[in-house]
């Protein structure tokens, strides 16, 4: 029985030991790996650093190594700031942050490396906003989706740095915008009598009222609420004429009014902030005048007058 013993026990230790040779050859290799992506790094030759770190990243150690991952996350940023790519479908921008997250939920970062992830994620974050509102100032039909899909990334991002984070200034900046993105289509009257105008106007007034509900109080969402309000009325009036029937006149009217009564609270709020302001002053009393209310829009007339009086 103990001539058995023995020469499982030496069969046991052998393979114990050639188990703990893989693993330091395996070690020696992933650092070797590193500090090579790594002097790539100094060199400033992102591309080779990527293609040195990236294919050994899903591999052990380097799977598990927080150093690693910032080190491959910082690579694909500079990629990222190198390529000029853009939108939701960047890769090297979504590599890298899926990259940097990973080396801060692994755990083990320096309180250097750490700060120097973080200060790349926001850069990130922030790219993916400066795009959502790219996107916004050459606003097309069908752009929406990916618009909130960067700012959603953008969000994400923030929160995971600070879940206390308060998105809500960007937020109501962002609907805000896509409110006169698509009000600017409406004035252009390209989509004028077509199926797609009464949507446009729907998602400017929709997209106001988002922004309002970030940032309740904010002076140029509620004034181009109004606006946006009021002239639709007027384009429905616009569309009165000679074939228009009694009963077709009758059904505009009663939109138009609608639009205007509509129009006047947000116009009124805008002109409690300030009353001074004569572009609310001229709303005011527009307004009141379309809702045949000649008496306040004599009032905010005569405010109009003392206004320019005093300059």
């Amino acid at each position: 029985m103990k001539t058995m013993i023995k020469p499982i026990f030496i069969r046991f230790t052998v393979a114990l030991m050639a188990i703990f040779f893989e693993l330091c050859t395996w070690t020696a290799d992933a650092q070797s790996t590193l500090e090579r992506a790594e002097a790539f790094v100094r060199a400033g030759d992102w591309d080779k650093a990527h293609s040195v770190l990236a294919p050994e990243m899903e591999r052990v150690p380097l799977a598990t190594d927080a150093r690693a991952w910032f080190v491959l996350g910082f690579i694909q940023k500079e990629q990222f700031k190198a390529s000029g790519g853009s939108g939701q479908d960047a890769d090297d921008r979504n590599r890298a942050v899926g990259s940097l997250q990973r080396a801060m939920t692994t755990g083990g970062l320096s309180a250097s490396d750490e700060q120097t992830a973080r200060d790349a994620l926001d850069f990130l974050a922030r790219s993916y906003f400066r795009d959502a509102i790219e996107r916004v100032e050459g606003f097309t039909l069908g752009a929406e989706p990916e618009i909130l899909a960067l700012m959603g990334r953008y969000e994400s991002i923030l929160q995971t740095l600070n879940p206390m984070y308060d998105v809500s200034e960007q937020r109501a900046d962002l609907h805000r915008y896509l409110g006169q993105a698509h009000a600017r289509l409406l004035e252009a009257q390209r989509f004028a009598d077509t199926p797609k105008e009464q949507a446009l106007f729907d998602a400017a007034v929709n997209h106001y009222v988002t922004s309002l509900k970030f940032v309740p109080a904010h002076y140029p969402t509620l004034y181009n609420l109004s606006i946006t309000l009021y002239n639709h009325g007027v384009r429905q009036l616009k569309r009165i004429n000679h074939e228009t029937s009694m009963f077709e006149l009758m059904e505009i009217q009663d939109v138009c009014v609608g639009l205007f009564e509509e129009a006047l609270i947000p116009m009124q709020k805008a002109h409690e902030q300030r009353p001074d302001r004569l572009e609310t002053l001229k709303g005011l009393m527009t307004v009141y005048y379309a809702l045949s209310r000649p008496d306040e829009s004599e009032v905010y007339k005569r405010k109009i007058a003392a206004v320019l009086k005093k300059k």
